[in-house]
C-alpha cells in the first residue's frame, strides 16, 4: 500500500469516528426561536383573535409571510393605541404592524423601508342620521366628532377641515368600540377611523387622505428592523402582489354591493322619484337583449345589469324595446327617454356635444368566427362580415389600417350566413352572441377562433334633458356593483341561456344520434333474446373475467391493489361514500434503495410485504382502498380525518423502525382532501404526492397536507423550465464571480463562477428559486456548460487586456456526468478560447461523488489527466464524504463552514475542523474554507493551518465588471 493511500484511509477513519459523535447532535433543534411581541388593537380589524384563539387578519397574514424569512414566532398583545405607542417606546413590545410615518414619530421610533399597505381616513355617521350626507361640509360644521387618541388620521382631519372650511368640536376615545358606542348614544355626531376597519352598519360621509402604513419598532432596535427590511425586500421580489392580494381579501369585499356614497342633493332626488325612470333598449340580440317568449318582457345581460343598478340606487326603471336600427344619438336627444341602453360606447358618441355616456358596466369582446380548422393566416385576401355598427362607428375598429374587405350586415344571423354561404372568409362578432347563435345546426361548421378583433365598453347614452342628479346616482350605482354580481350576471346569460329548437330542427340536428338509438333498440331486443338462451354461459364467462381482472389489478408482491386497480376501486368507493369526507394519503418510503443495496432484493421484497401488511393492519380493511401505487410508493383512500391519519402514520413509522433489518429508511406522507370529485384519481394522487415531496428529506415532519402553495410551486417550476431555452439564447444567465483569497496576504488567488438569472421582467432572481428546479429536472447541465463557456470568455478577455489571470472554478452537477461527450465538450470550449487548463478548475459536490461513484470517478480521472484541476465542493455536509475520499480523484477540498453552524453543545466542532485541516495538510491535499464570514473565523482557520478562504468576509459574488476592476486594482497596488 502506498504512503498516500494509507494517509487517506487514516484520514477517512478518524473523521468517520468524530463525525459519528457530532452528527446526532446536529439533528436536534436548538430551541431558540425568537419570540416577537406585536402590539395591536382588536377593534381595528387589522389583527383579530377568533373565539378558538386563532389570530387572523391582514396584519397576521403579512407577519406570517415575514416569519418565513426570519423564523420568528409572535406573541400578540391587545391594548389601546396610546398604550401601544408607550410600550413600543419603552421596549415592552417589539413592533406595531400598521403605523403611519410622521416627523414626530420618527424621533421616537424606526420605520420599515417600505410600506405594508395603505389606509384612508373615513368619516362615519349613524345610518339613520338624516342631517349629514356624503361630503356635506356645510352641515358637518359645528358637529361633534369622535377621534381615536394619537391616531394619524386626526392630522388628516385637521387638514380636511381647513381645506373644506368647516370646523368640528373634537372628543377623544381610547378605542374604536368606544367611538361607535359614543355615536350610538348621540354623544358625538360623527366618528373618524381608518379604512381598514369596516363598519357596515354606519354611513360614510367622507373619505380622504390615503397614507401608507409601515411596520414600526423601538428607536435603535436594528436587530428587528433589519430582519423586517430584509424580509420585505425578499417578499417584494418573490411575491410582488402581496399587498394588493391582502387588500382585496381583507379590505375590499367584492362579493357585496357597496352602498353608493350619495350627496344630500342626490339623496333628496332619490326620495323624490315617484315614477319609474324610462329607459329605451335597442336591439334584439340574445343573450345581450331579447324579449322573453314566456313573459313578453325584455331580458338579457343588459336588462339584468340595469335591474341591479335599480336595486342598488333605489330608483325604479321602466324598459321599452326599440328596434335594432334605432339611432341611439337621436333617441337620446328626443327627450322621450332618460337613458338609451343596448349601445356600445365609441368616440363618435363621446364627441357628440348634445349627448353623454354613463360609466361603463361591462366589456364586450368582438372575436373572429371562422370555419373549423380554417387557418385565416394563410389567406392572401380576407373578406370579413360584420355588424353595420362598424361601418357607422369606425372608432370601434382597432387602431391602424383596416386590411380587410368588409361586408356589413344588419343582424347576427346575416353576419354568420355570409361565412356559411362563402361570401366572407370570416366574421367579426360579439363573443356572447356568437356563443348563442353557434348552437344552431346551420352553423355547426363555424367556431369562435379565440382571436379578439376589438374590445368595447358597454354603457348608456343620455341627452341634456336628463337630470344631473339622476346621472350621478346611476354612475355611482354602476361603480358600486360587485365583481361577483357582474360575473354572475354574465355567467347566467352567456352560459345557461340555450337556444330553443323546433322539433324538426331537433331531428335534423340529432339525426345521426336518432338513427343510432333506433339501431341500438333493435340490437338490444336481439341481445335480450340471446341473453335468455345463454345466461348461464355468460355468467360463467363473467366470473372468469372478474377473476382475471382481480389478478390484473392486484400487486403480486404485497397483495394490495396496483395503480389501475386503485383507480377503479377508488371511483367505486367515492360513489358509495358520496356524502362523506374522504382523503388521499400518499406514502413515500425514502431511501428504500438502501435496503436492496445492503441486504439484497429478497430482503427488499420482504420489507415491501411487511409494509403492505402493516398498512392494512393500521388503516384497516373496511371503508378504505389501499394500493402499492408504484415501486416504494403506497396510496390509501380513507374516510379518516387529518388527526387520525397523523396518528396512524406515526404508528406506522414506529413499526417501520422496529423492523428486524433496523433500516435507515424514512417516511414522507402527503394528504389531499377531496373537495372536487370531478377530478380524476390520478390528479388527486399527484397532489398528495406533491405534498409528500414538499417534506422529503425533512425527517422532523412525516405528514404534509396539500394546499394551493404546492400547485403554485409546480406552476412556478414549469414556468422556469419553459423559459430556460430563451434565457440561454438571450444570455439572461450571468456569471458572477466570488473571489478566493490567500489569508496570509489578503490577496486574490482565484474565483468561483456562480450563476445568476437576470430576468427581463422579474429582475435578478435568487438562485434558490431556479437552481433546485433545474437540478430536479436535469436542465442544470445546460446551465453548467453555459457558465463554463462564459468563464472561458472572461479569461480570454483578461488575457487580451493584460488583466492578471487567476484560476476560476466552475460547478459541474451530477447530471452532467451522464453526458458521454462531457470531457470532449469541456476541452473544445477551452481550446476555442485558447485558455490554458491550469486556469480552469471544476467543482463537484461530495453528494455527486456518492451517486454512481464508479462512473463519476472514471470521468473525473479523465478530466484530471486532461489538465483540469478537480475540487470536492461542500465537503463535510453529507454522510458519504469520507467513504468517497479514500478513492475519489480530487486535488483540493472545499471545506464547508456550515459545519460549525450546527448545534454543538459539547464544543467539539472546532476540534474536528482543526483535525480535518491538519490531516489534509499532512496528506498534501490543498484545503480552502468556503463560507468564511467573520474575522474570528479567519483567525481560527489560520491558526489551524488553513490559508485559503472564500466567503462574505472577503467579498460577495460580484458581476464580471466588478471582479475585473478588483483585479486591476490589485495589479496597480503591486506595481
Amino acid at each position: 500500500m502506498s504512503g498516500k493511500k494509507r494517509n487517506v484511509m487514516l484520514f477517512v477513519l478518524l473523521f468517520t469516528l468524530l463525525l459519528g459523535v457530532i452528527v446526532p447532535v446536529q439533528a436536534q433543534s436548538d430551541g431558540r426561536t425568537k419570540i416577537i411581541r406585536v402590539a395591536y388593537r382588536e377593534d381595528a380589524d387589522f389583527i383579530n383573535k377568533s373565539s378558538s384563539g386563532v389570530y387572523k387578519g391582514y396584519g397576521v397574514e403579512y407577519l406570517n409571510k415575514i416569519s418565513q424569512y426570519t423564523g420568528w414566532r409572535y406573541e400578540y398583545i391587545n391594548e389601546s393605541w396610546e398604550d401601544q405607542l408607550a410600550d413600543l417606546k419603552s421596549g415592552k413590545v417589539d413592533l406595531i404592524c400598521n403605523a403611519q410615518k410622521t416627523e414626530a414619530r420618527e424621533k421616537d421610533y424606526d420605520f420599515s423601508c417600505m410600506p405594508v399597505g395603505t389606509e384612508q381616513a373615513v368619516l362615519y355617521t349613524s345610518e339613520d342620521n338624516e342631517d349629514i350626507y356624503f361630503q356635506d361640509y356645510e352641515h358637518m360644521n359645528g358637529k361633534k366628532v369622535g377621534l381615536l387618541r394619537d391616531s394619524y388620521q386626526n392630522e388628516e382631519f385637521e387638514q380636511r377641515q381647513d381645506e373644506k372650511n368647516f370646523h368640528c368640536p373634537e372628543k377623544y376615545y381610547e378605542s374604536e368600540q368606544d367611538q361607535i358606542e359614543a355615536l350610538k348614544q348621540k354623544k358625538v355626531d360623527m366618528i373618524l377611523t381608518g379604512s381598514i376597519s369596516k363598519h357596515d352598519s354606519l354611513k360614510i360621509v367622507d373619505k380622504f387622505g390615503a397614507a401608507p402604513m409601515y411596520i414600526m419598532t423601538t428607536k435603535g432596535n436594528t436587530e428587528v428592523m433589519s430582519a423586517v427590511n430584509n424580509a420585505l425586500e425578499q417578499l417584494k421580489a418573490e411575491v410582488p402582489d402581496l399587498t394588493e392580494n391582502l387588500t382585496e381579501q381583507y379590505v375590499m369585499d367584492k362579493n357585496r354591493n357597496s352602498k353608493p356614497l350619495l350627496t344630500r342633493e342626490e339623496t333628496e332626488y332619490v326620495k323624490s322619484v315617484s315614477a319609474p325612470i324610462k329607459i329605451g333598449c335597442i336591439g334584439d340580440q340574445p343573450p345581450l337583449i331579447y324579449t322573453d317568449k314566456e313573459t313578453g318582457k325584455l331580458d338579457g345581460i343588459y336588462i339584468a345589469f340595469l335591474k341591479k343598478f335599480s336595486e342598488i340606487s333605489g330608483i325604479p326603471f321602466e324598459f321599452e324595446s326599440l328596434s335594432p336600427d334605432t339611432d341611439p344619438i337621436e333617441a337620446a336627444q328626443s327627450g322621450k327617454y332618460d337613458f338609451i341602453a343596448g349601445i356600445t360606447a365609441c368616440q363618435e358618441m363621446i364627441d357628440e356635444p348634445e349627448v353623454h355616456l354613463t360609466s361603463g358596466f361591462f366589456t364586450r369582446e368582438f372575436q373572429i368566427v371562422a370555419e373549423r380548422g380554417e387557418d385565416i393566416n394563410t389567406l392572401e385576401t380576407l373578406t370579413v362580415s360584420m355588424n353595420r355598427i362598424f361601418e357607422k362607428y369606425k372608432s370601434l375598429r382597432p387602431e391602424g389600417e383596416f386590411p380587410y374587405k368588409a361586408i356589413y350586415c344588419d343582424s347576427p344571423r346575416t353576419v354568420l350566413d355570409a361565412v356559411v354561404n362563402k361570401k366572407a372568409d370570416m366574421a367579426i362578432m360579439d363573443s356572447y352572441a356568437a356563443s348563442y347563435y353557434l348552437q344552431d345546426e346551420k352553423y355547426r361548421d363555424l367556431a369562435l377562433s379565440g382571436i379578439v378583433f376589438t374590445k368595447a365598453e358597454t354603457s348608456m347614452i343620455y341627452g341634456d334633458n336628463t337630470d344631473s342628479d339622476l346621472v350621478s346616482v346611476v354612475n355611482k350605482s354602476i361603480g358600486s356593483l360587485s365583481s361577483q354580481d357582474e360575473e354572475n350576471i354574465i355567467r347566467q346569460y352567456s352560459i345557461n341561456l340555450l337556444k330553443s329548437f323546433s322539433i324538426w330542427e331537433f331531428m335534423e340536428k340529432y339525426r345521426y344520434q336518432i338513427v343510432c338509438i333506433l339501431i341500438f333498440l333493435v340490437a338490444l331486443t336481439i341481445l335480450v333474446i340471446v341473453n335468455n338462451r345463454h345466461r348461464t354461459q355468460m355468467q360463467v364467462e363473467a366470473a372468469a373475467q372478474e377473476a382475471y381482472r382481480c389478478r390484473m389489478e392486484t400487486d403480486e408482491l404485497t397483495g394490495l391493489l396496483n395503480k389501475e386497480g386503485f383507480y377503479r376501486r377508488g371511483r367505486e368507493f367515492l360513489e358509495k361514500h358520496s356524502e362523506a369526507d374522504a382523503r388521499i394519503v400518499y406514502i413515500n418510503i425514502e431511501n428504500f434503495k438502501l435496503v436492496n443495496d445492503l441486504f439484497g432484493e429478497d430482503a427488499g421484497d420482504g420489507f415491501l410485504k411487511f409494509i403492505g401488511l402493516e398498512l392494512e393492519k393500521i388503516f384497516g380493511r373496511i371503508d378504505i382502498v389501499s394500493s402499492r401505487y408504484e415501486a416504494d410508493h403506497f396510496v390509501i383512500l380513507t374516510l379518516d380525518n387529518e388527526d387520525r391519519i397523523q396518528a396512524k402514520i406515526n404508528h406506522f413509522c414506529n413499526r417501520i423502525r422496529d423492523y428486524y433489518l433496523k433500516t435507515t429508511v424514512e417516511i414522507s406522507a402527503g394528504i389531499y382532501e377531496i373537495r372536487d370529485r370531478s377530478k380524476s384519481l390520478r390528479i388527486m394522487c399527484d397532489r398528495a404526492h406533491l405534498a409528500a415531496d414538499s417534506i422529503k428529506k425533512n425527517h422532523m415532519i412525516q405528514v404534509a397536507v396539500y394546499d394551493d402553495t404546492h400547485r403554485k410551486k409546480l406552476i412556478q417550476e414549469q414556468m422556469i423550465i419553459n423559459e430556460l431555452d430563451d434565457a440561454l439564447k438571450e444570455k439572461q444567465f450571468k456569471a458572477f464571480f466570488q473571489p478566493k483569497y490567500d489569508m496570509c496576504t489578503d490577496r486574490v488567488i482565484g474565483a468561483e463562477a456562480l450563476v445568476r438569472w437576470e430576468h427581463p421582467e422579474k429582475g435578478l432572481l435568487p438562485p434558490g428559486i431556479f437552481i433546485p428546479v433545474l437540478e430536479k429536472n436535469g436542465y442544470i447541465a445546460k446551465v453548467d456548460l453555459y457558465i463554463y463557456e462564459e468563464t472561458c470568455i472572461f479569461l480570454k478577455k483578461c488575457m487580451d487586456e493584460g488583466i492578471p489571470l487567476h484560476p476560476v472554478s466552475v460547478n459541474l452537477s451530477r447530471v452532467g456526468f451522464y453526458n458521454p461527450n462531457l470531457f470532449q465538450t469541456l476541452c473544445e470550449i477551452a481550446e476555442r478560447y485558447q485558455i490554458p487548463r491550469k486556469y480552469l478548475e471544476l467543482e463537484i459536490t461530495e453528494t455527486a461523488y456518492a451517486t454512481d461513484s464508479e462512473m463519476i470517478f472514471s470521468v473525473v480521472e479523465k478530466l484530471r489527466q486532461g489538465g483540469f484541476r478537480i475540487l470536492m465542493d461542500d465537503f463535510g455536509s453529507g454522510y458519504s464524504s469520507l467513504n468517497m475520499l479514500k478513492e475519489a480523484p480530487v486535488d483540493e477540498i472545499k471545506l464547508d463552514m456550515r459545519f460549525l453552524s450546527a448545534a454543538d453543545p459539547y464544543g467539539r466542532a472546532e476540534e474536528i475542523l482543526h483535525m480535518i485541516i491538519t490531516m489534509g495538510n499532512h496528506m498534501k491535499l490543498s484545503i480552502i474554507a468556503e463560507g468564511v464570514e467573520t474575522e474570528q473565523q479567519k483567525v481560527m482557520l489560520q491558526g489551524f493551518g488553513c490559508n485559503k478562504a472564500q466567503g462574505y468576509f472577503y467579498a460577495r459574488p460580484m458581476r464580471e465588471a466588478e471582479y475585473t476592476e478588483l483585479l486591476r486594482k490589485e495589479k496597480a497596488e503591486n506595481l
